[in-house]
C-alpha cells in the first residue's frame, strides 16, 4: 500500500473542508504525502449518479443541513451552511492551485485557505482578488492566478477528473491509498488505521 494519500475533491465541498486540515495532520503523523487533486464536480455527479444540490429532493437537502451541523459541532470546526457564496464556478480556484501544485508547491494550505473563504469568512473564491489573497496569505506567487487557465493546467484538471471516474469516485472528499478506496471526510479514521499498520 503506497504511503501517498491521493486526495479527490471539489473546491465547494463542504465536507472536503472538514477533512482538509485532519488529512493533513494525518499525512503528518504518519510520513505521508498528499496528492491534491481538484475535481469537476458536474463530471464526478454525472458518472455516480449523484446530482447538483439544488436538483436533489428536498428531503436530502434538508437532511444535508442536518448532518453539517452536527459534524460541525462534533468536530468543532466553525462552518456558515448557507454562506453568502455558494455555489460557485471553481475553475478559477483549482486551476489556481494546479499551476502552484506543477510549480512543486506544497498545496494543503492553500486548499485550506480557499475553503476556509467560502465556508468561514464568506468570501467569493471564484473572484481573482479573493484568489489573490490566498496566494499572498500562503506566501505564494500571484504568478499561480495568471496560470490558472494555462493549457497545461486545463489539461491536468480534466485528467484528474477523468482519473477520479475510471477509479469510479462518486463523492468527495475521497481518499485513495494505493488502490484503496475511502469516501467521506468520515472515513479519514480508517485511512489513519491503515496507514498506520504501515509504521
Amino acid at each position: 500500500m503506497s504511503r501517498i494519500i491521493t486526495h479527490y475533491f471539489f473546491v465547494q465541498s463542504p465536507w472536503a473542508f472538514f477533512g482538509i486540515r485532519r488529512a493533513i495532520e494525518i499525512a503528518a503523523r504518519h510520513n505521508a504525502k498528499i496528492d491534491h487533486r481538484p475535481v469537476k464536480s458536474s463530471e464526478i455527479f454525472k458518472h455516480g449518479g449523484g446530482m447538483p444540490l439544488k436538483q436533489r429532493p428536498l428531503p436530502r437537502q434538508a437532511y444535508r443541513m442536518v448532518e453539517l451541523k452536527r459534524w460541525r459541532s462534533y468536530l468543532d470546526i466553525p462552518l456558515n451552511e448557507t454562506p453568502e457564496f455558494f455555489p460557485i464556478n471553481e475553475s478559477l480556484a483549482a486551476g489556481t492551485i494546479i499551476a502552484a501544485k506543477l510549480d512543486g508547491q506544497d498545496v494543503s494550505n492553500l486548499i485550506e485557505t480557499i475553503m476556509r473563504d467560502i465556508w468561514v469568512n464568506q468570501r467569493d473564491a471564484a473572484s481573482p482578488d479573493v484568489i489573490a489573497a490566498a496566494l499572498h496569505h500562503n506566501g505564494l506567487s500571484s504568478d499561480y492566478l495568471e496560470l490558472a487557465g494555462d493549457g497545461a493546467v486545463l489539461d491536468t484538471y480534466d485528467a484528474y477528473t477523468e482519473d477520479a471516474k475510471t477509479a469510479n469516485i462518486f463523492g468527495v472528499p475521497t481518499y485513495f491509498l494505493g488502490d484503496e478506496m475511502f469516501w467521506g471526510q468520515d472515513r479519514l479514521e480508517f485511512v489513519e488505521r491503515a496507514l498506520a499498520t504501515q509504521d
